[in-house]
């Protein structure tokens, strides 16, 4: 790695804080940090942090949600690995590590052009399949990255924020002024507002993300993750997006998704209405106990044991 490259190893090594809230079991520690990679692809410098299992059958790309980064999640990823499989974690930019090169424009397009390219780059490297995983509204991007890619063999989300539905635009949303006419706004001076640059925080319910205030706290005050500032180019084509294959049409592989019970940022029904408008193989296990982001017992074990028996199942 080039010295001049940022680094959570040696420069940024706020993730640190995180590790208490995860089992002892799947912390990070000396000897299982991620490896750290960095790519150059669609005009950005992206940051991967890669758990390595070289006997892995298949791979699985994580994908993170606004106010996160590939970091954030590793100790889930570790969990994996534990298990035998290899983990790809990107930070999308402007998150984590990552950074656009000049004249790049960061949008909801770019996070799935990126990650459909990581999935052809590693798939040309060893022919492995791929599962994706997404957590938050990465579920729903890694929905949108499936159906692009005809490498993708499994699909896993922890919930399915479809924003073309304007009830769940009102639900990220702090209050309908935001999700309502802050989006006509964004919409009808794009030219004008797409370069402002604000914080997740000012436009989310970012302090629902986790059930335990400590936690909470951290990850928004995290400079790598929801303290991070984002242009409103990237909410405007989010918010804007629509499914390019309808849930009814959706073909490309089998579905799991693990769904916190207690999750007050984006309540099961919003991701069941979605779930269950699929016609493919699918699953919904609920996570008991379990907030956002899910930390609580039993729904981490229960995590752990649905993903396995879901990734045995492709196997």
């Amino acid at each position: 790695m080039k010295k001049s490259l940022p680094s959570y190893q040696t420069t940024h090594p706020y993730w640190k804080q995180y590790q208490g809230f995860f089992p002892e079991e799947v912390r990070l520690g000396e000897h299982t940090v991620p490896e750290e990679e960095w790519w150059e692809s669609n005009g950005v410098n992206m940051h991967i942090d890669r758990l390595p299992a070289p006997e892995s059958s298949l791979k699985i790309l994580f994908i993170h949600g606004a106010g996160g980064n590939g970091r954030l999640l590793a100790p889930y990823a570790r969990m994996l690995q534990r298990h035998g499989y290899e983990v790809v974690s990107p930070d999308l930019p402007p998150y984590g590590l990552s950074y656009v090169m000049s004249g790049t424009r960061i949008n909801y397009e770019l996070w799935i052009e990126l990650l459909v390219s990581l999935i052809e780059r590693e798939h040309k490297k060893d022919g492995k399949p791929i599962v994706v995983l997404g957590s938050s509204i990465g579920g729903m991007l890694a929905y949108h990255t499936s159906a692009r890619s005809k490498h993708v063999k499994g699909l896993i989300a922890t919930t399915f924020v479809d924003t073309s539905n304007q009830e769940m635009r009102d639900q990220l949303a702090p209050n309908r002024l935001v999700s309502r006419a802050g989006k006509r706004m964004m919409d009808m001076f794009p030219a004008l507002l797409d370069h402002v640059r604000i914080s997740v925080k000012q436009v989310s319910r970012m302090q629902l993300i986790t059930n335990n205030k400590d936690l909470t706290r951290l990850i928004m005050n995290d400079p790598q993750a929801a303290a991070t500032r984002i242009p409103l180019e990237l909410l405007r084509t989010f918010l804007n997006k629509k499914p390019e294959v309808s849930p009814e049409q959706f073909n490309q592989c089998p579905v799991l998704l693990v769904h916190p019970d207690l999750d007050p940022m984006t309540p099961i029904r919003f991701s069941q209405s979605f779930f269950d408008r699929l016609v493919v193989d699918k699953e919904c296990v609920i996570l008991e106990g379990a907030g956002h982001f899910p930390i609580e017992q039993p729904g981490l074990n229960q995590l752990e044991v649905a993903v396995l028996r879901f990734l045995q199942q492709i196997q």
